[in-house]
Protein backbone atom coordinates (compact mmCIF):
# COMPACT_ATOMS: atom_id res chain seq x y z
CA UNK A 1 0.00 0.00 0.00
CA UNK A 2 1.46 3.35 -1.21
CA UNK A 3 1.15 6.78 1.22
CA UNK A 4 0.37 9.91 -0.75
CA UNK A 5 2.33 12.08 -0.17
CA UNK A 6 1.00 15.63 -1.05
CA UNK A 7 3.64 17.47 -0.88
CA UNK A 8 5.82 15.32 -3.12
CA UNK A 9 3.40 15.13 -5.76
CA UNK A 10 2.35 19.20 -5.88
CA UNK A 11 1.50 20.48 -9.50
CA UNK A 12 4.29 22.82 -11.07
CA UNK A 13 2.08 26.15 -11.02
CA UNK A 14 0.96 25.10 -6.96
CA UNK A 15 4.70 24.55 -5.96
CA UNK A 16 5.63 28.31 -7.68
CA UNK A 17 2.81 30.27 -6.66
CA UNK A 18 3.52 28.59 -2.68
CA UNK A 19 6.92 30.01 -3.07
CA UNK A 20 5.82 33.29 -3.79
CA UNK A 21 3.38 33.88 -0.91
CA UNK A 22 5.07 32.91 2.65
CA UNK A 23 1.60 32.80 4.05
CA UNK A 24 0.42 30.85 1.63
CA UNK A 25 2.90 28.27 2.23
CA UNK A 26 2.95 28.49 5.97
CA UNK A 27 -1.10 27.81 5.93
CA UNK A 28 -0.50 24.77 3.66
CA UNK A 29 2.38 23.55 5.67
CA UNK A 30 0.23 23.15 8.38
CA UNK A 31 -2.96 21.38 6.85
CA UNK A 32 -3.49 17.90 7.67
CA UNK A 33 -2.67 15.20 4.96
CA UNK A 34 -6.46 15.13 3.90
CA UNK A 35 -6.41 18.57 3.35
CA UNK A 36 -3.01 18.95 1.62
CA UNK A 37 -4.90 16.91 -0.95
CA UNK A 38 -7.79 18.51 -1.35
CA UNK A 39 -5.98 21.57 -2.15
CA UNK A 40 -4.18 19.38 -4.51
CA UNK A 41 -6.71 17.89 -5.97
CA UNK A 42 -7.95 21.81 -6.54
CA UNK A 43 -4.99 23.11 -7.83
CA UNK A 44 -4.88 20.24 -11.06
CA UNK A 45 -8.16 21.55 -12.20
CA UNK A 46 -6.78 24.92 -12.57
CA UNK A 47 -7.01 26.94 -15.97
CA UNK A 48 -5.70 29.97 -15.40
CA UNK A 49 -3.34 32.27 -13.57
CA UNK A 50 -6.66 34.09 -11.84
CA UNK A 51 -7.60 30.64 -10.49
CA UNK A 52 -4.25 29.77 -9.22
CA UNK A 53 -4.40 33.04 -6.88
CA UNK A 54 -7.57 32.55 -5.96
CA UNK A 55 -6.49 29.69 -4.84
CA UNK A 56 -3.52 30.66 -2.99
CA UNK A 57 -5.22 34.30 -1.89
CA UNK A 58 -7.69 31.29 0.07
CA UNK A 59 -4.54 29.81 1.48
CA UNK A 60 -3.43 33.06 2.51
CA UNK A 61 -6.42 33.75 4.16
CA UNK A 62 -6.41 30.61 6.14
CA UNK A 63 -3.57 31.74 7.70
CA UNK A 64 -5.08 35.15 8.98
CA UNK A 65 -7.61 33.26 10.66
Amino acid sequence: MSHFDPMAQLPEGLAMALAQDPEALNAFGQLPGQEKSHYVERAHQVRSKAEMRALISELGDLHTH
